[in-house]
């Protein structure tokens, strides 16, 4: 969908955001009342002071020039615009620095002290829920203050691909307790993907996307994510996963992303998401099989990619692989015999000489076919001189 871009400077945004929030009225509704039911789009067409909730500030890096942080946003005459908001969108803005979104010291009394200083209770976005700091290659650990996550207290998506965190995730991110979403894909992680990960942090996660890093281990915290529903692992440095993850506490699994990593098995355990598996994404690996009882169990898998991967033969597919989806398709390398499940073998050793016998025997076809119809013609020649 076309989203037309706001011309505005920053400041004049924010400043027109605050003026709306200074001016508009306060919700009457609390808690356990029936709220007043959401205003018609109409209404809201109507209504130009209405109070602003989403900013999309993405792609303005000379707007943050020359800090390079988000200190335009912190000024204390905006903090109203900060307080209503729900998204906010730093993408792909040259950001460097994350530094003033945290806990604010202030002191008790006119002659500042270091022991009268004290923690502010306020936070910046009270109310924010989705935050967008992706494409900012300069961010780094570094970047973020010690207590970045205080400022977030009602955070539910956090977006942070195409940045520069590692080679571990930062803490304060870790300690956002309540997000559903988190991608940090193409960022410098590397090593083992923190193991507290479902035992300690991010417990309440629908969507972890970690691709593109240098990951060759997961910790068996994953396993223990019961609002998990996508996991997205492609393109890391992985050779196996342990045991247990995905396992039966995963019920909310339908997609499982592994391309592009250097497994060479499978656990077993993938068998104990079979009642919610949907599409299962393991291409571009070193797999020479698959675990038995996976095809007969995941009666739901919608996709299964297990293209270029080192499946030598037929011999080393269960039987209730080859008989759910049958061998590949000497053309497209796919095999089909369930119309329910698209399952792609392609690139495999396996296929890919299926592939080339089909090909020769085809082009020993057409050669003897030509030679036959030379003899003909040549026949029909000797005829018509006689």
């Amino acid at each position: 969908m076309f989203v037309k871009k706001d011309l505005r400077k920053i400041p004049q945004i924010l400043a027109d955001a605050s003026q709306r929030a200074a001016t508009s009225p306060p919700s009457l509704s609390t808690e356990g009342e029936d709220e007043t039911p959401p205003p018609t789009k109409k209404a809201k067409s109507e209504n130009d002071n209405s109070i602003i909730t989403e900013m999309r500030l993405g792609r303005r890096a000379p707007e943050f020039l020359p800090s390079c942080s988000a200190s335009i946003l912190l000024a204390p005459k905006f903090r109203p615009a900060l307080d209503n908001l729900i998204k906010l969108s730093l993408y792909d803005c040259g950001l460097s620095s994350l530094a003033g979104i945290e806990q604010q010291l202030h002191s008790t009394n006119d002659n500042i002290d270091n022991d009268d200083l004290m923690l502010s209770s306020t936070t910046l976005f009270p109310k924010l829920e989705q935050l967008d700091i992706g494409r900012n290659p300069k961010l780094t650990n570094d970047s973020l203050p010690h207590s970045f996550h205080t400022q977030f207290p009602s955070l539910l998506e956090l977006w942070c691909d195409d940045c520069s965190f590692g080679p571990q995730i930062p803490n304060t991110l870790l300690q956002m307790n309540k997000v559903h979403v988190v991608r940090m894909t193409c960022n410098k992680l590397e090593g083992q993907l923190e193991q507290a990960i479902g035992v300690k942090y991010w417990k309440h996660v629908r969507v972890l996307a970690m691709d593109g890093n240098k990951l060759d281990s997961i910790g068996e915290g994953i396993g223990k994510l019961e609002f998990l529903e996508k996991l997205h692992l492609r393109q890391n440095s992985l050779r196996s996963l342990p045991e247990g993850v995905p396992s039966a506490a995963n019920s909310s699994l339908t997609m499982l992303c592994l391309s592009s990593n250097l497994l060479t098995s499978l656990p077993k355990s993938i068998i104990d998401v079979a009642d919610t598996l949907t599409e299962l994404y393991v291409n571009g690996n070193q797999l020479e099989t698959v675990p038995e009882g996976l095809a007969k169990n995941c009666t739901f898998l919608v996709k299964f990619n297990l293209a270029h991967n080192k499946i030598d033969s037929e011999d080393l597919l269960p039987q209730d692989f080859v008989m759910r989806f049958g061998l590949p398709d000497v053309v497209t390398g796919q095999c089909t015999n369930d119309s329910q499940c698209v399952v792609r073998l392609e690139g495999n050793p396996m296929a890919e000489r299926r592939r080339k016998a089909y090909l020769e025997e085809e082009k020993a076809k057409a050669k003897a076919l030509e030679i036959e119809r030379a003899a003909l013609e040549e026949m029909e020649v000797d005829s018509d001189d006689e």
